[in-house]
């Protein structure tokens, strides 16, 4: 059994097909609505699917970008799978994506995929050796993330000279080693069960922190025995480390169109992200119908 975790705050169209591509007796699969989302139907997508189950996360996070909320919505879904996890019949792998992700293979290649690869942790590092930028996110406390304006920009920033000259350092003592990568991510059931049971302990560390979703996962998994298990060690930014086709070349990251359907269909990757309906619907349907 896989648990697919989804973050999703708008696209509800595409969230519904990347479900249904999904709908698989070997897949359970968590939501993630953002907080701010006001009018979603619950209970229609939870009718969706023929063989998945799909849950809610109960507790909901108003999401900021480069806040540590992003860090709390992967925390608030790896809590919830793993609470559903069925002790018979364990979670093998679990998934993050997006809700403007797709799969790019077929559930029976996904999940053929990672029984030859069982163990294997698929983690993405931007670099081999980690920078001190990098680092400065979790090292130095970055205020007022959820209120940005002319004023605490200026604040936050005075704030941040003011603890370099003073050496305020975070990382000392709490045994972390940083690393930063892609924040989408397959990774063992072994992992995940180490992530939620030892989160208590870590989860302040990455409060205050910029853009922590980038080095929240790489972190724990650096910081952990499971660091051994890498499916691509020294990757140096190659983003098959984790099985998603992303290009950071061409867009931020770049949207999928009909144009780029063979380059998608001839990566090695599980996923791609990413695809807006309103820029190119047709890549969506050409893409799910090579999958089935």
């Amino acid at each position: 059994m896989h648990a697919i975790m989804i973050i999703a705050h708008n696209q509800f169209e595409l969230l519904e097909k990347l479900i249904l591509a999904l709908d698989d007796e070997r897949n359970d699969i968590f939501v993630h609505i953002d907080a701010k989302v006001s009018d979603f139907d619950f209970e229609y997508f939870k009718t969706l699917t023929k063989f998945s189950e799909v849950f809610f996360t109960d507790e909901r996070v108003n999401v900021t970008w480069g806040d540590f909320s992003q860090v709390k919505t992967e925390i608030t879904l790896l809590k919830t799978a793993y609470a559903h996890n069925d002790k018979t019949n364990p979670y093998t792998y679990y998934h993050l994506i997006s809700g403007v992700d797709l799969p790019i293979k077929s559930n029976d290649y996904i999940h053929s995929f990672f029984e030859d690869n069982d163990g294997k942790e698929f983690v993405h590092y931007t670099d081999n050796t980690v920078s001190e930028s990098s680092l400065s996110r979790l090292k130095y406390y970055h205020f007022f993330r959820k209120k940005r304006n002319s004023f605490t920009k200026i604040l936050s920033q005075s704030i941040y000279r003011i603890e370099k000259i003073i050496r305020v350092d975070r990382l000392k003592n709490n045994g972390l080693l940083v690393q930063k990568g892609c924040n989408w991510f397959s990774i063992t059931g072994d992992f995940a069960e180490h992530i939620v049971k030892n989160i208590d302990k870590y989860e302040n560390s990455f409060k205050y922190s910029y853009c922590g979703d980038e080095v929240f996962i790489q972190t724990l998994l650096e910081s952990s025995k499971y660091k051994y298990n890498l499916y691509m060690p020294n990757c140096n930014n190659d983003h098959t480390a984790c099985m998603r086709l992303i290009d950071w070349e061409r867009g931020n990251p770049y949207v999928w169109r009909k144009e780029n359907y063979d380059e998608i269909m001839a990566s090695p990757c599980i996923f791609a992200r990413k695809f807006d309906i309103n820029t190119d619907s047709e890549i969506i349907d050409m893409v799910l119908d090579s999958i089935k």
